[in-house]
This record gives C-alpha cells, structure tokens and sequence, in this order.
C-alpha cells in the first residue's frame, strides 16, 4: 500500500506544497530558477522515488492543476499590453510561424528517418510546437523580467499552444486514419479545430469585457482580486464543460482586462501573490507525473526529438528574428527560452494514448511509446529550460537587477 493511500487528499496536498516551497527556496539559493526546484520535488515524492504522490492523487486533484494553468494563462495575457506590442506584431508573427513550424518539419523529419512511417512522425512533429506556458512565466515573473524580448517571449508561448492544437487535430485524425484504414476527413478536422479555438477567445473575450465592466464600479484592489478569482473560476468552468482550452481562454481574457479596464498592477501581483500556493501544487504534480526510468530508456526517437526540437525552436526564432529586423537581444537569446516543455504536450501526449489503446493492438504499443517519449523528454527540457530562459533575459538585461543596474 502506498503512502499516500493512507492518508487524507487534503492532508498530501498541504505537505505537497510544503515541500515544493522548499525545493523552490533551496533551489532559488543556488542561483536556479524555484520552478526546478519545484518539479525535482515533485519527482522526489513522486512514484519514481517515494511513491508519496501516486497516479490515483494526481488524477484526483486534476481540477486544481487546470485551475493553476488557468491563473497561469491569465497573468500571461495580462502581460501583453497592446502598447508593449504595437511594434513588435512584424516580428512575433515572423518568430511564431518559423520557430513552431521549424521545430514541426525537423522533429517530422528526424522521426520518418528513424520509423519511416508518416503518420508517426507526423504526430511528433505536431507535439513538438508547443513551448510550457507555466513553467516559463514563472521565470519571467520570479526575476520580474521586463522588456522587448520579455514581451516577446510571452506572446510566443501564448500563441504556439494554439498552432500546436490545430496541428496535433490534424495528426491524430491522419495516424487514427491510417491505423484503422478509415476515411480522413481533414474539412471536419479543420472545423472542428476552428470551432475549438474560436470558442475559446470568443468565452476569453466575454470573460474579459465583463470583469472590465465591473472594474469601473469597484474601487478596493482586494475586492478586485476577489472579482478576477471568481470570473478566472467561472471561464475555466465553462471552458472545460464547452471542450474550450483553458489556457487560451484565460489568455485572451487577461489581454481584455489589462487593455482596457481599471484593474492596475497591484490587482494583478494581489492574485498571482494569492494562487502562488496553488502554481507550487501544479509544479510538484507536474514533477511527480515525470518518470526517472523513462529517460533511460527514451531511446533514438527521443534524441531526435529533443535535438530537433530545439534545433527548430532555435534556429526558426532567429531566422524569424532578423527577417522582421528584431532587435539583438531577440535574435540572439529568444530561442533560448522556447525549450520548455510540459502541460499541453503531455496533457495531448496523454489524451493520445487513452485514444489509441482503444483502437488495435498497434495503437496500443504505439500510444505507449509516444506517450514515454514526451514524458522522457519532459522531465529533462524542464530541468534545463528555466535556467536557459534565466540565462536569456539576464544577459538582455531584462531581469530587475540587470535592468537596475544598466539604469544607474
């Protein structure tokens, strides 16, 4: 019987988060980023280690993870001030389109090379164009990064999520296609694609004009925050009831609320400052998902994966960068904190498997290797990515000590 069998949910919950406070100030002590901290914790309590959280809590609380990715998608929006962004449109539209789909044609390359089977590849190279809006915020947040490649940076990972959706619909209907010998539909596809992403800005922007309506009648910043908590719980409700994303939804919401209601910064820093609790809870349930095992035995298709997605994420960004004529510090270190990896490719790495292991024997063994690879290479993009993106906005002068000191 596991530890965690025995004892109240509430009780694994609270000690959970205990612990990932912990790790974050250990690790915040050794110049890392908390959120490895975090995630090393939760692979520490985790089924690999300890066995303090299992599988049957993480499904169990899966609620608060979507919660915390939700409040983790609204402070992302809110960072993208239509004044910030106005003149970098040309190039994060470049940036995005070159570095999602560099990394989708070298990780679909790469896999064919080795499986010599499309529709594998194809699956991979779709999964390949997300970047982990969570675990990248949180850097930016935690050094208070401010600045042309901060702005940037937050716009890349909010918009990649919704390429990658888009493209992984696509894939999956083409290798569920071709393992079943049905028909592949790509109009329906398509739509329903569509219908997914429209319906997600379209309940964000509803979400947002009515806290910005109500922003102008309230005048106490915690009443506020207590507002913003209700409306992010209410849109998340709805997203998740609909089959919306719940991050985008969130995203786009908080991009209406920082446009154009009275909410100022200190509403904003009240809420992250409340749910911090709840964003040490999502990293340490992350970190436990994450199996020691599995890396060793990643295999080829997890080397190509994690070179070609980084050589795609890396050299698209840059090439993007200097075609829309960015600024050095974008060119140079953007492809740097794009190497994170998490929630959205594991979360469609997991739908995935529960899809193919219903179909045949072959979707069965199929569904489980894809899902052990994006495991495998997610728990070392996540130990790694932070600091890269810490490195990244440190050298551009973005963080608030360097900002400090370029400024004196």
């Amino acid at each position: 019987m596991s530890v965690s069998s025995e004892m109240n949910i509430l009780m694994i919950v609270g000690i959970s988060i205990v612990f990932g406070f912990i790790g974050g100030y250990l690790s915040k002590k050794i110049k890392i980023p908390e959120v490895v901290g975090m995630i090393l914790t939760g692979v520490l309590l985790g089924e690999s280690i300890l066995g303090f959280i299992t599988n049957v809590f993480i499904s169990d609380t899966k609620p608060l993870v979507d919660l915390a990715l939700a409040f983790i998608g609204l402070g992302i929006g809110t960072e993208l001030k239509f004044d910030a962004i106005k003149d970098l449109k040309k190039s994060i539209l470049a940036i995005l389109l070159l570095e999602s789909f560099g990394a989708f044609t070298l990780v679909t390359l790469g896999v064919f090379a080795v499986t010599r089977k499309f529709h594998i590849a194809l699956i991979f190279g779709a999964l390949a164009i997300s970047t982990a809006p969570a675990a990248t915020a949180d850097v930016l947040w935690e050094y208070e990064a401010k600045g042309e490649l901060t702005t940037t940076i937050f716009a890349i990972v909010a918009l990649d999520d919704i390429i990658a959706i888009v493209m992984y619909a696509f894939a999956l209907s083409y290798l569920e296609g071709v393992i079943i010998g049905g028909q592949i539909l790509l109009l329906k596809i398509l739509l329903d694609s569509l219908m997914h992403i429209l319906g997600s800005i379209a309940l964000g922007v509803i979400m947002g004009v009515i806290l910005t309506f109500l922003s102008h009648r309230i005048e106490s910043i915690n009443k506020l925050a207590g507002i913003i908590f209700i409306g992010v719980l209410t849109s998340s409700g709805i997203a998740e009831t609909m089959g919306f994303s719940l991050i985008l939804t969130n995203v786009i919401a908080g991009i209406i609320i920082t446009n154009f209601s009275e909410f100022g910064e200190k509403v904003f820093i009240t809420v992250r400052e409340t749910v911090h609790p709840l964003i040490v809870l999502f990293f340490v349930l992350i970190g436990s998902i994450l199996k020691l095992q599995l890396v060793l035995h990643m295999g080829l298709i997890g080397i190509i994966y994690l070179s070609m997605r980084f050589t795609g994420k890396f050299s698209g960004s840059t090439l993007g960068g200097y075609i829309s004529n960015s600024s050095t510090k974008v060119r140079k270190y953007l492809g740097l904190c794009l190497l994170s990896q998490a929630g959205v490719a594991v979360g469609l790495a997991t739908s995935l498997y529960y899809s193919l292991i219903t179909l045949n024997e072959v979707g069965f063994h199929l569904g489980t290797l894809i899902l052990n690879t994006i495991i495998s290479t997610t728990l070392i993009v996540q130990i790694l990515g932070p600091p890269l993106i810490k490195y990244a906005v440190t050298k551009a002068g973005e963080t608030v000590e360097t900002f400090n000191t370029d400024h004196t």
